[in-house]
């Protein structure tokens, strides 16, 4: 497995793997055993150290990662399209995805079956693998230091918050576009109302001018105790839990949206087959079991549970509107850019 920087993205080791014997479905007739398969990916270490050498070991598949936040691999493969140079792009949000449909080649795995509804391939190119919700995540210390319970969106809006909150740009990252369509709809009931917009416009005053480019390091400056609160996402929250840093996961008591992250495969990739049986591991009984136990990731498949974590019915959530927050995303991204440039 190797990992390639992007764009000036944290560069992660390359890592060479002696390959094992292999019973994938695709593999058992010998026929991707010694192929490559280049892999675009925002995800964290955790996911991809606990997946891709098991996928690699079975199928006798040599994996590069190249690893960037979403928006950046977005462009590249969209600037790549005439002569794509990747064959999968591993994760993001649905949303984002389905904004981008036609980057996409059609494939529907045969373990698709197997996945609850919200995990179901619905598109014919878009593959559902695990629940992202959004949440906060509160340095508990830093915190307790300044008098603040944060339980909610609305208590984000304390004067003693402002410059104190670590908050991503959803003009590129899909965990941000996330957090900001979930608190459109948590807060204002829809996308358009006034209430909603108005909402972002104050959380964009605390903001005080500061936007954060990666989704890794929003949670970290929380951790490290540079800000008191992050808008993230659970998957990278639950990580740092583990990690042993002074933070809490809080689900805004207004609700959270838990929406599918996905896979896809690049249209006109170097290697097709591969990115199938990449599709179908990470989908698979075992693959869906390896991000239930050994990853920070709610796995999709039924049957499949997550331990460590409450369950949905527990937590205070909303449905997103799919369809119209794909139809809409430009029209949502071009109103909060708009808010940003007014204010500062």
């Amino acid at each position: 497995m190797n990992r390639n920087p992007l764009f000036g993205a944290t560069a992660l080791a390359a890592i060479t793997l002696a390959l094992a014997t292999f019973s994938g479905v695709h593999a058992q007739d010998g026929s991707i055993s010694g192929s490559n398969l280049v892999v675009y990916t925002p995800n964290e270490e955790g996911m991809l150290d606990s997946l891709i050498p098991v996928f690699e070991a079975e199928t006798g598949v040599r994996v590069q990662l190249i690893t960037a936040g979403t928006g950046e691999l977005y462009q590249r493969i969209r600037s790549e399209a005439a002569n794509p140079q990747g064959d999968v792009m591993f994760g993001g949000g649905a949303a984002q995805a389905n904004a981008n449909v036609e980057l996409w080649a059609e494939y529907v795995s045969p373990e698709d079956s197997a996945m609850v509804d919200a995990g179901k391939n619905v598109t014919g190119s878009i593959t559902p693998y695990q629940a992202d919700g959004s949440n906060l995540l509160v340095n508990v210390n830093a915190a307790a230091d300044a008098g603040l319970e944060i339980g909610s969106y609305a208590d984000l809006l304390a004067p003693e918050l402002k410059g104190k909150i670590a908050f991503g740009d959803p003009t590129a990252s899909s965990s941000a576009f996330a957090q900001l369509t979930n608190m459109l709809k948590a807060v204002g009931g829809d996308y358009e109302s006034d209430a909603a917009w108005d909402y972002v416009r104050s959380l964009v005053v605390q903001l005080d001018g500061i936007s954060i480019g990666s989704s890794t390091q929003v949670a970290q400056d929380v951790a490290n105790g540079e800000y008191i609160v992050a808008l993230t996402y659970e998957p990278l929250s639950l990580n740092f839990v583990r990690s042993g840093a002074p933070v809490e996961i809080v689900y805004p008591a207004e609700g959270a949206a838990f929406l599918p992250a996905t896979i896809q495969i690049i249209k006109d990739g170097p290697n097709p087959a591969a990115a199938e049986a990449f599709i179908d591991f990470v989908i698979s009984e075992e693959g869906q079991t390896i991000i239930a136990e050994q990853t920070a990731g709610r796995p999709l498949r039924d049957g499949v549970t997550k331990p460590g974590l409450p369950a949905l019915a527990d937590i205070p959530t909303i449905e997103e509107d799919g369809a119209y927050v794909s139809t809409h995303r430009d029209e949502i991204v071009a109103k909060y850019k708009s808010i940003l440039e007014a204010q500062f």
